[in-house]
């Protein structure tokens, strides 16, 4: 059977696996839920892999198809509730996120899988109970470690009190202990999580290295940029921040650093605005000094801010592999990023610049830097491209996760996939 993607097996034994997506639904942009999504529907392409995905941040889940017209990982519709629901209008989201559940763990129960397969840690007692239901099915699970810097780093990069960091502690960091401490094998974005994985209650569980990938960048549309009234001029270094504007991307460093560029400069600010930012005392129209807030984007003007951009800064206080560094390096656009988590892997090969996380100071001079160096912009792009190509691609994510998967249940899946492409 010829096939544009993975190798295909169709003598080896099917593998059913689940997909379980643990993500607060009101997340507009949530890299865990995107790269569990891509790396499921690359899996589906292997004959010996049947991979359903339940997502708390897609409940009702229509049909897909990839960009050739294949039919992709089959979505479940999950139900997802949350006891505090009424609070709405009372509290912040970031309050009611602990206590979302899901039926995730009902299709675990009822869905005969040999394999679970987590992604992302919050709400970390879903995350639980998931992991639970599969213990209770005798089913094994692995974790990919979505988010375990944040969790690990999360009441260091957050300013909490001594009440919230109790409750830190109970509601997140020990469930997601638990989770990882009885996990079949934990699944690595990048080498340097391994000390994370130790230090949430992994010692000695088994690992394997499987990096997110990135898809091909599409083509920046000007029609998108015009949807958002996108201004610059010429000599203004253009800048783009994409996040969600939880306290640990770093939002505020980013802020206080461009009032201190040398630079005319240009930045937009995309992400789903938060009730928590000031966001009227930093917006600007001043020619030289522009700051756009965008709110959440479209997938086309992600791409079409990506190509506007002459860089993308990212001085995120807590990140495991961010994928939007990722999809900034596949589109050529230098990265100015905070040296944290797997940021330091992925822009090896001085593909970015790295800064010391939360230093407003060093943030500033690094863009002034390279708007003033054009030349070494573009070797960057040149050396980023190349990297993603190498490294960071969906087919080679697949690929280890369908060789851990095999090592966990046992058979000789790996041996095949060695031989084939």
């Amino acid at each position: 059977m010829t096939t544009t993607g993975p190798a295909r097996d169709a003598s080896a034994r099917e593998v059913k696996v689940l997909a379980a997506v643990v993500v607060p639904p009101h997340l507009s942009v949530s890299g865990a839920a995107r790269a569990a999504d891509r790396l499921s529907d690359e899996l589906s392409r292997f004959d010996d892999v049947d991979i359903h995905v339940a997502s708390m941040a897609d409940p009702a889940p229509a049909a897909r198809r990839d960009r050739a017209g294949q039919s992709t990982a089959a979505r479940l519709p999950v139900r997802v509730t949350n006891p505090l629901s009424w609070t709405e209008r009372l509290l912040p989201n970031r309050f009611r996120t602990l206590l979302y559940r899901s039926d995730i763990p009902a299709i675990v129960g009822a869905g005969d899988y040999d394999l679970v397969h987590l992604h992302n840690p919050l709400p970390g007692l879903e995350l639980q109970r998931v992991a639970r239901a599969a213990r209770r099915a005798g089913t094994p699970y692995v974790v990919s470690t979505h988010g375990f810097v944040e969790i690990a780093d999360g009441a260091q990069v957050s300013t909490m009190s001594k009440a919230v960091r109790a409750a830190w502690r109970v509601l997140v960091q020990r469930p997601v202990s638990q989770v990882v401490g009885g996990a079949a094998s934990v699944f690595l974005l990048s080498p340097s999580d391994a000390s994370v994985v130790d230090q949430l209650g992994g010692r000695g569980v088994p690992t394997a290295l499987v990096p997110n990938g990135v898809d091909p960048p599409a083509e920046g549309r000007s029609d998108a940029l015009d949807e958002l009234a996108v201004e610059s001029a010429d000599g203004e270094v253009k800048a783009f921040f994409l996040a969600n504007h939880t306290p640990n991307k770093g939002l505020p460093v980013l802020l206080d650093a461009f009032q201190r560029l040398e630079v005319p400069f240009s930045l937009v600010v995309g992400g789903e605005r938060r009730d928590f930012v000031d966001y009227d005392r930093w917006a600007s129209d001043e020619p030289g000094r522009r700051i756009t807030f965008t709110g959440a984007l479209s997938d086309a003007q992600v791409d079409a801010l990506f190509t506007w951009a002459d860089l993308f800064v990212f001085p995120t206080l807590a990140d495991t592999l961010p994928l939007v560094v990722l999809e900034a390096m596949a589109h050529g656009t230098p990265v100015v990023a905070s040296e944290v988590g797997g940021i330091p892997f992925e822009l090896q090969g001085d593909c970015g610049v790295l800064v010391a996380p939360g230093d407003a100071d060093a943030l500033a001079a690094a863009v002034t830097e390279l708007a003033r160096d054009p030349e070494r912009r573009a070797g960057m792009a040149r050396r980023a491209r190349e990297r993603v190509s190498d490294t960071f691609t969906w087919h080679a994510a697949a690929r280890a996760a369908r060789t851990a998967y095999a090592r966990v249940l046992g058979d000789d899946r790996d041996t095949a996939l060695r031989t084939g492409d």
